[in-house]
């Protein structure tokens, strides 16, 4: 992981994953945290993440995947919940985040 532009350049669809190799809880707080970190086009950022690593629910969650394997090889599972539509009360939502950390003059940011 210390060199994840070298790494993302080799990149390939998995087609099966290794069951006896296990992402450590640093790999996976890498992982989560850069997904945290993506920007959005409007700083809104509209998606969560969910890491799954219990075997019984990734199992359920594999007939729902088309039967694919790869959901239940693979040590963790990271599923993307993006939202399909922009409310206000999550723009103000958003406004009251950079007014709570930065100080900033909300009547600036409408």
């Amino acid at each position: 992981m210390n060199n994840i532009i070298e790494t993302l350049n080799r990149r390939y669809a998995t087609k099966q994953f290794d069951t006896a190799q296990t992402l450590s809880d640093k790999q996976v707080h890498i992982l989560t945290e850069s997904m945290r970190l993506a920007p959005s086009s409007f700083g809104l950022q509209p998606w969560k993440f969910v890491v799954i690593s219990d075997p019984q629910l990734k199992a359920q969650l594999k007939t729902h995947s088309y039967g694919q394997d790869k959901v239940t090889q693979a040590s963790h599972l990271i599923v993307l919940c993006a939202a399909d539509d922009t409310t206000e009360s999550d723009v103000q939502r958003y406004i009251d985040s950079i007014v709570s950390t930065t100080h900033a003059d909300p009547s600036q940011l409408e």
